[in-house]
């Protein structure tokens, strides 16, 4: 019996484990869903928009301007830039990388400052930014030691039959 408890904690080990390396699409959002620049919003890289948007840190997020299926993940995010990248050709965004960022002092307020969630140049679906949480291999560890936890505890607790 000892040996079947140790092989199911060992399967459920490896497949914890094989799962927490695949990212998780949590959600999309497009660039001009965020606050006007006549505000003077913050300036978000896509990784910082995700985490505002979804919660969490920027860094356990990758982003994807392509869809929504993890093995499109392109590590790039859709942004607006301040006065325009694009000229005078409107709407217009830029693809950077998901942690690019020129920001002033963490604002969107100065000629060529860039945000990927602001209402400003890049407007419209084609700049959707698509999340994915890429889950950290010690989360799923603590969580299945702590399932292991409770299960011995409750079987030891119970009375065994006579």
């Amino acid at each position: 019996m000892l040996k079947l408890k140790h092989a199911i904690a060992v399967a459920l080990t490896v497949v914890c484990g094989a799962a927490s390396a695949v990212p998780v699409y949590v959600g999309s959002w497009t660039v001009d869903a965020g606050p006007s620049w006549t505000s003077v919003p913050l300036a978000y890289t896509g990784q910082e928009a995700a985490a505002l948007l979804f919660g969490g840190s920027a860094a356990m997020y990758s982003i994807s301007t392509i869809d929504s299926l993890a093995a499109n993940i392109d590590n790039m995010a859709w942004v607006s830039t301040w006065g325009g990248a694009c000229g005078t050709t409107f709407p217009c965004g830029t693809k950077v990388a998901e942690g690019y960022s020129v920001s002033t002092g963490g604002l969107y307020v100065t000629f060529g400052d860039t945000s990927a969630y602001v209402n400003d140049w890049a407007t419209g679906s084609t700049y959707t930014n698509f999340a994915f949480a890429v889950p950290e291999p010690e989360t799923y560890a603590l969580m299945l030691a702590g399932l292991v936890a409770v299960g011995a505890v409750a079987r030891r607790r119970r009375p065994s039959a006579q």
